[in-house]
């Protein structure tokens, strides 16, 4: 029974029944949050200006274009209403394709634009139709994108179709690696000058050839880097290991220090049942998490033991020196670098081998020198760092130390056949 005062209620229930059949099922149904359903009645009254705003209202956009999907014009209607809440939540590919079927293609050409879907947004702004001036200023704006977002062979793409910007394409394609396209573009595209030198060759050493330079320097960057760190890691991890083999304890013991004033004194805390259970516990339990609270307390334990998780989870991800998570942070480090390395195998025998074609053969030698050095250093990496990674003394293990990961492999570089010294 309602403890309302039925003065309050009776004139509401009193006006439904002043309510057509359908109208009063549609009041109950949204009265009941029934949203669908009273949708449904309104569909069933032919009220479809109602019904427009009810959608909106309650966001039954899809359900509402379903209930339409045989009526070419309502639905066009409904799909202008999705599209626009769609974009209002930037979910723009989905607007784009919304607007497309309206046949909008400022709006789907916009809607791709910050989507990052630059061909479509192009290729859709050609549809409008926009004034040339216009057209470049949009494929300048997403050439800048896609540079900001290191998307280089898209910027590339752009300033050769769209902007017959040759030099600038080129540039673009000889940072993503893709030395031949930039080659394609200069040798292919570029027109021959008037003047007795051909402007292919005066594109190749103007930009081509300093690109490669670029590219050669960037990449000499990141073995050096490379080898720096395994070359300070991999002794770390062996000194950790060799320090809780020779006394786990103690390997321990030495993260109740180092976290600094992320550790609490515990003289000046009062007695809680996790300070008064750790004296009968081991040096483990705090990397176990588990509490010896029970009773009363537990509830407070558990909230101390959900802080402690999270600063440990801090800490791990730091994986400052000094504390029990450091090994795993190298370990995970050093695989990281693996698939670095991994990843540029193939950029690498690019670059050397156009290096080659421009005759700066000794560049060539110095750079795939530099690679092969750096892959011989992972697999040596990965064959100690991953042989017995995160097992404890006797066969134990403690949470916080990462169980034996699996060895990342490490791909072969081949190397280009005639700079092979004998």
């Amino acid at each position: 029974q309602s403890q309302k005062d039925p003065r309050e209620y009776l004139p509401f229930l009193q006006n439904f029944e002043l309510m057509e059949p359908m109208r009063r099922k549609f009041s109950i149904d949204d009265h009941l949050g029934r949203f669908k359903k009273a949708l449904h009645h309104l569909h069933d009254l032919s009220a479809f200006d109602e019904l427009e705003g009810y959608t909106v209202k309650r966001s039954l956009y899809e359900h509402a274009l379903s209930l339409h999907r045989h009526d070419e014009v309502k639905y066009a209607s409904l799909m202008r209403l999705y599209a626009d809440h769609l974009k209002s939540k930037s979910r723009f590919k989905e607007a784009a394709t919304a607007f497309h079927y309206l046949s909008d293609h400022a709006q789907a050409s916009e809607c791709h634009r910050n989507a990052n879907q630059w061909q479509d947004a192009l290729s859709t702004a050609s549809l409008i139709p926009l004034p040339t001036a216009q057209l470049r200023a949009l494929a300048e704006t997403l050439a800048r994108s896609a540079v900001e977002t290191r998307d280089f062979r898209a910027a590339a793409i752009i300033h050769l179709d769209h902007l017959h910007n040759i030099p600038a394409a080129a540039k673009y394609f000889c940072k993503a690696y893709l030395f031949s396209d930039a080659f394609r573009a200069i040798a292919t595209l570029a027109p021959p000058s008037s003047q007795p030198a051909n402007n292919h060759d005066d594109l190749l050493a103007s930009v081509f050839d300093p690109a490669l330079a670029d590219a050669m320097a960037a990449i000499t960057d990141l073995v050096a880097d490379c080898k720096a760190q395994l070359s300070a890691q991999v002794p770390r991890i062996r000194e950790l290991r060799e320090t809780k083999r020779a006394d786990p304890l103690a390997f321990l013991e030495g993260d109740n220090n180092a976290g600094g004033a992320d550790v609490p004194d515990d003289v000046s805390l009062a007695p809680t049942d996790a300070s008064t259970a750790g004296a009968g516990g081991s040096l483990f339990t705090r990397y176990t998490n588990r509490s010896a609270a029970t009773g009363t307390g537990s509830m407070a334990s558990s909230k101390r033991s959900s802080r402690n998780r999270r600063r440990e989870e801090r800490k791990r991800a730091r994986g400052k020196k000094g504390s029990v998570y450091e090994e795993e942070y190298l370990v995970g480090s050093v695989a990281r670098l693996v698939e670095r390395v991994n990843g540029v195998g193939e950029e690498v025998a690019r670059l050397v081998e156009w290096l080659v074609r421009r005759r700066m053969v000794e560049r060539a030698r110095a750079v795939e020198a530099g690679m092969v050095e750096v892959v011989g250093m992972c697999g040596r990496a990965v064959e100690e760092v991953f042989a017995a990674n995160g097992e404890g003394e006797g066969g134990g293990e403690v949470e916080g130390q990462e169980k034996k990961k699996d060895a990342p492999t490490v791909k072969e570089y081949r190397q280009l056949s005639f700079l092979i010294s004998g």
